[in-house]
């Protein structure tokens, strides 16, 4: 029986970019999950025009990748299905769904460049297909085999130009080498100079780690788990990474999609800017047009109030569940409600944080936004 035209074509792309699959030992279930997501299963929920919402932080979790990670944040890593995530959407009124796999991404095996560049590419293959068979419901966010660069500059442009990705989902930090870091500068110059007005960067919290006498440790100090504080600041690590470093200036097409409401940059901000004079002015300024901030969280209605706080218009806020990670971690509805039922924003402006600012962050990347 010959294999799915689409597993032929995984394979052959992957040896024409020098990329060994067979490295990884779960492949043949993971070529066997992107094979089976064709044809459309039956059955599927409603999905009528009044379903506007666009979830710009959502997580695909292939059984495969769950298996590899079984944790995540200190929690048990959730199950999910393309059904249930249809499902989720519908029930929440949410028409789109931006998907980027979560931590560790591509860096499940520290130091391992062959495995890492695999399980890259499988990641963007499985999400690209899924993709494909839901084009009106998904859209996907590369992830690139970090700290790898050139490597990482070959993946992103297969992503983006043959398999469809709609930007880049990078994380705060890649075997602890920060987003700010000027050995990554090679990745931001490529997608700046791809030709387009904008380039999409999803920027989401992982573990923090330190390497100690060429080895790589964990560096999470306090006895908790990451997902209860931090991930928050290991975003306020990353955003002040490429703050330091003038990354935000240096390539001012990238779009900065920060998770979870900035995480604890707001309440650090104007210290942090202390040490930075000259660029002080300009950054707040960057941080309030080329930064898009979403709900994950809890963030409405109260931690939200940080950002405002340093100026930046409801215009940089979108919406996000971080499903399926959130869910049994906090009440989705009610992280929903404090968005929609927040009496400090118009309702003109809640329309434009559910959907309208997404709308204008993805203009001309996604058909029929």
């Amino acid at each position: 029986m010959s294999e799915p035209a689409c597993i032929t074509r995984i394979k052959a792309n992957a040896a024409r970019d020098s990329i060994d699959l067979t490295t990884l030992p779960f492949l043949p279930s993971a070529l066997s999950s992107i094979s089976s997501l064709s044809p459309t299963p039956p059955n599927l929920p409603p999905f009528p025009s009044s379903h506007t919402r666009i979830d710009t932080h959502t997580h695909p979790i292939p059984p495969w990748f769950h298996a590899l990670e079984p944790s995540a944040a200190g929690r048990p890593t959730p199950t999910w299905t393309p059904t249930s995530h249809l499902t989720f959407m519908s029930t929440h009124s949410i028409s789109r769904s931006i998907l980027c796999p979560s931590t560790p991404q591509a860096n499940a095996f520290p130091r391992d460049k062959p495995k890492t560049l695999a399980l890259a590419r499988l990641l963007n293959e499985y999400c690209a297909e899924l993709v494909r068979v839901y084009p009106d419901r998904f859209s996907f966010l590369a992830v690139a085999p970090l700290p790898w660069v050139e490597e990482s500059v070959g993946e992103l442009r297969y992503a983006l130009g043959e398999l469809g990705a709609v930007g880049v989902g990078v994380l705060t930090n890649h075997e602890g080498v920060y987003v700010g870091d000027e050995r990554f500068w090679p990745v931001w110059r490529y997608l700046e100079g791809r030709g387009s007005e904008s380039e999409v960067v999803f920027v989401h919290p992982t573990e923090p780690v330190l390497e100690v006498d060429g080895k790589l440790v964990r560096a999470k100090p306090a006895p908790l788990r990451s997902g209860l504080g931090e991930f928050y600041f290991e975003t306020a690590r990353a955003i002040s990474s490429i703050t330091a470093s003038r990354t935000i200036f240096e390539f001012p097409k990238l779009q900065w999609r920060v998770s979870h409401g900035a995480g604890a940059f707001p309440d650090i901000q104007d210290r942090f800017l202390l040490g930075f004079p000259e660029d002080a002015e300009r950054a707040r300024e960057v941080y309030a047009e080329r930064f898009w901030y979403d709900s994950a969280g809890p963030v409405f209605p109260r931690q939200i109030k940080g950002l405002l706080a340093h100026d930046v218009p409801v215009s940089q806020f979108v919406f996000g569940t971080d499903y399926p990670y959130g869910i049994g971690f906090w009440d989705v509805d009610a992280n929903i409600a404090g968005l929609s039922d927040a009496d400090f924003i118009s309702e003109e402006e809640k329309e434009a944080v559910f959907y309208k600012n997404a709308q204008r962050l993805w203009a001309g990347k996604i058909d029929g936004l």
